[in-house]
């Protein structure tokens, strides 16, 4: 097999190895694969310098991102007719932008990895920090880190805990890479790869088992949730002759017996908008037990002071009263999809509505009558590590709405799920997730799931607010642990690499 692999061109391996690992991250989540499609990489990287070794580590990680984000383009077959265009620039576009990152990492470890162990420890040192960039660049874009693999890992899943979704990726990498010590040809030492295999394997083990099992006092207050998933088509969403059958829809999944002390309901679940309709919010209320909530996503809109209207992608909150308590707006909008940039230069419509939507003014730790205190993410505001809490104001849980049937039943809601449960671990407070089409759940601060609806049903599940853990070393120390790891791995790769001359071989 390796001889026939051996006589496929560099450039088809690049593109079979980036892809192999995209793909099957969620739902699948096969993390070992990075232990093969890495070490593939990195014997095809060789001794490339240079832009070609940009190239190489490019085509893998356009590759990884094609294969891995090709629902994006999902959202545009809403309406192909309009945005047919744009197909192109969805399903190979981004991932040009997103695979110049990784290549940054391929051309610095060439540069400046030195060889054998050194290098290779090196490599997920700069992937990792390349990673962070991403995410934070420009408005940042951090799907499909590395790290998200490893979610379904309990013990690797506590690491967030420690230094996020980036500190996660770093290891995550770290690991892959060693396997390059049993490729044929390979000087690398063995017995080194494995004391280093080792040196990360025990205590980040050590520190998963840890965690997990370090349990707080469960809280005094019992707090019900009900979460509600409609399972609306986009397509019938955006009909304007299917608004009553939406908003019945969701009456009658949320009028069914149960006590709870708040009603769930997705992103742009409401057909209305809620604080304009008076006679919406009576039916409503006469459906909520008493002292219990609702929480929905809407569209709303309200003019500045100059008299302009602006329209908001909104979650509102309402009483048993009908009357409207407060609302959070989604601050961190997707371009192109609820706003364009470049707005002057670029006279097209969003994806998402055909508006323009303002955004609001950023995380928000927010108190809703007996409520306990909660951070409301709309959709896309959940994939940014660090980013979904107000500075100084921990909440006691994450509420996380969203309407994924833009991608149908493909691999982005689960990849969408399993970002929303790594939130919760790297902040020590439970998530709900309440989703349109699906994946709703409520996960933990230690990201085991409770309650979850599958992706394409429709149902109703009533389940208890987790307990929280305040505070967690990254909840405290944020990224500064994140940036202290990678320059230990850093030395670690010098320190392996002082052995320079029986180990002179690139890989």
């Amino acid at each position: 097999m390796l001889a026939r692999l051996r006589s496929v061109p560099v450039w088809v391996q690049l593109i079979m190895a980036g892809g192999l690992l995209g793909w099957f991250q969620a739902p699948y989540n096969y993390w070992w694969l990075s232990f093969i499609c890495v070490p593939w990489f990195l014997h095809l990287l060789g001794s490339a310098q240079g832009w070609r070794a940009y190239g190489r580590t490019w085509l893998f990680a356009y590759s990884y991102f094609v294969f891995g984000l090709y629902w994006v383009a999902h959202a545009l077959f809403v309406d192909i007719a309009q945005f047919w265009w744009a197909l192109p620039l969805a399903a190979g576009g981004l991932p040009i932008i997103l695979a110049a990152f990784p290549a940054v990492a391929g051309w610095a470890v060439q540069k400046w990895g030195g060889t054998g162990l050194q290098r290779l420890l090196l490599f997920a040192v700069f992937w990792a920090l390349m990673e962070w960039v991403r995410g934070h660049i420009f408005t940042g874009y951090p799907w499909l880190l590395a790290g998200y693999l490893w979610v379904d890992v309990s013990w690797a899943r506590q690491l967030a805990a420690f230094s996020s979704a980036y500190g996660l990726t770093l290891w995550a990498m770290a690991l892959a890479v060693l396997p390059c010590a049993w490729l044929p040809g390979s000087q690398i030492s063995r017995r080194k790869t494995v004391f280093v295999a080792l040196l990360l394997l025990v205590p980040a083990i050590g520190w998963g088992v840890y965690w997990v099992q370090r349990v707080p006092a469960e809280d005094a207050q019992i707090v019900r949730l009900r979460l509600v998933q409609p399972n609306i088509p986009e397509h019938i969403k955006l009909d304007a002759q299917a608004r009553d059958h939406i908003y019945k829809t969701l009456l009658a999944l949320s009028e069914r017996p149960g006590n709870y002390q708040a009603l769930l309901w997705p992103e742009t679940a409401l057909p209305f908008r809620l604080d304009e309709r008076a006679d919406i919010r009576s039916e409503i209320a006469a459906i909520l037990p008493p002292e219990a909530l609702l929480m929905t996503g809407v569209i709303r809109r309200a003019p500045d002071e100059a008299g302009t209207m602006h329209y908001f992608n909104s979650m509102l909150v309402m009483n048993k009263f009908g009357e409207i308590l407060g609302a959070y707006d989604k601050s961190h909008l997707v371009p192109f999809g609820e706003y364009i940039p470049f707005r002057n230069w670029l006279p097209f419509d969003p994806v998402a509505g055909g508006i323009d939507f303002t955004k609001g003014p950023g995380p928000r730790t927010l108190v809703f009558g007996s409520l306990p205190s909660v951070s409301p993410l709309i959709c896309y505001e959940v994939i940014f590590p660090g980013q979904v809490v107000q500075a100084g104001h921990q909440p006691r849980w994450l509420l996380n709405i969203t309407n994924d049937a833009w991608y149908g039943l493909t691999n982005g809601p689960y990849q969408h799920a399993e970002i929303s449960r790594l939130r919760a671990v790297e902040e020590g407070v439970p998530i709900v997730r309440v989703a349109n089409t699906g994946i709703s759940f409520v996960a933990d601060y230690h990201g085991f799931i409770n309650g979850a609806l599958p992706l394409g049903t429709e149902g109703v599940v009533d389940v208890d607010l987790p307990t929280a853990r305040l505070p967690t070393p990254y909840g405290r120390y944020g990224n500064l642990i994140f940036f202290t790891q990678c320059a230990v791995f850093a030395l670690l790769a010098m320190l392996a690499g002082i052995d320079r001359r029986a180990n002179n071989s690139k890989l």
